[in-house]
């Protein structure tokens, strides 16, 4: 006989009833999503981060999301600029590969898909293609790809007055370079376009490095401590007792760092007595939390330890490969809302960029 009552029968239910998840013919990702919600392991999880996605789309706060994992080479990269489009977020935190590769399907590189358990390596580098898992791009594109990029900081060096530029003006003038040259649906140029912030703090991790390295010109320097006063002015803005700050985390890495530290920060540029989290968090990855890596770190618990979530928050964490669980819950967003939603949150863009172009005294963005 098991614990848990005295008198040989159950005691009150610790929560809602699992439900066995059946199939209903014609029925939509989001009609399933909200069933999954119901069912059990990750499944469930899923349908909880798509209810909490949802939730932040209805809701007031700024909703921030890190991309981290090698997104653009899968082929995910629309679904990004479609996020942005529909105003479904407000600030995006990136890797440098996942707002670079994308331009490679853009200026007409293909990919190929092999299997990764026959794959010869040495025959590939011989062959002329870089690897990634389970699809390879030829390496000589890749490496123009590059080269291309060298063009930008040419022409930035030639226009931008200062010695140096706020890495998030620095990405938001690529985005404008790459729509003058005819790539205005890469990552870059759709936030440009619509006025959200994309930060990229570990910049020259990625092909921008190699562009830089080639580049005729180099300048102005890129001031990412300055990015993170920037990066911190937002978030003190809109974090509670604000209309308050959501965060969508696809993979961990630097973004997911970038994204939490903010909130220690805010916690701390207030005094230090208050936390100041982020009032929903869902992040979808395949790191293992007890390895004690920031990627797995939960957002549903260890986060809290730190005051980068609220323990009152819709906190979901899904250990699920974000090519699975992402399509799904745009799919699920899209079924939702339908083909023309645009989230009705068009303040937030002007109010977020005049956060980061209001000159202090001497001058320079804040």
């Amino acid at each position: 006989m098991t614990s848990g009552s005295t008198n040989g029968t159950a005691g009150l239910p610790p929560g809602p009833r699992r439900e066995a998840l059946r199939l209903e013919p014609g029925a939509s990702v989001a009609a399933l999503l909200s069933r999954m919600s119901r069912s059990a392991f990750q499944g469930r999880k899923l349908g909880e981060a798509f209810e909490t996605w949802r939730w932040m789309i209805d809701g007031e706060s700024l909703i921030c999301i890190g991309l981290a994992g090698s997104m653009a080479s899968a082929g995910l990269w629309p679904l990004v600029t479609w996020l942005v489009e529909r105003r479904y977020v407000d600030l995006v935190v990136s890797t440098s590969a996942n707002v670079t590769e994308d331009l490679l399907e853009q200026r007409g590189v293909p990919f190929y898909r092999l299997e990764p358990e026959r794959a010869d390596d040495e025959r590939l580098w011989r062959d002329g293609y870089y690897r990634f898992y389970d699809h390879v791009v030829a390496r000589d594109e890749y490496d123009r790809m590059e080269d291309f990029t060298s063009a930008f900081f040419d022409d930035l060096a030639g226009r931008w007055p200062e010695a140096s530029i706020p890495g998030v003006l620095f990405m938001r003038e690529l985005g404008h370079w790459l729509e003058r040259q005819g790539l205005g649906r890469s990552v870059a140029a759709t936030c440009a376009r619509h006025g959200v912030p994309l930060f990229v703090p570990a910049a020259p991790d990625g092909p921008l490095a190699e562009g830089y390295r080639a580049s005729a010109r180099r300048g102005p320097v890129v001031d990412f401590f300055r990015d993170y006063e920037l990066a911190l002015r937002v978030m003190d803005r809109y974090m509670a007792p604000g209309c308050g700050t959501s965060a969508i985390f696809v993979g961990g890495g630097v973004p997911k760092d970038f994204i939490q530290i903010t909130a220690t920060s805010v916690c701390a540029v207030r005094g230090g007595i208050e936390a100041s989290p982020h009032r929903a968090a869902i992040q979808l990855t395949t790191d293992n939390p007890v390895f004690g890596g920031l990627g797995g770190a939960s957002v549903a618990s260890e986060g809290i330890s730190w005051g980068k979530e609220s323990p009152a928050g819709r906190n979901v964490m899904v250990f699920a490969d974000f090519t699975i669980g992402l399509p799904l819950l745009c799919q699920g967003l899209l079924d939702h809302y339908g083909p023309g939603h645009r989230r009705a949150r068009r303040h937030i863009a002007g109010s977020v960029a005049a956060l980061l172009d209001d000159p202090d005294p001497a001058g320079q963005p804040r």
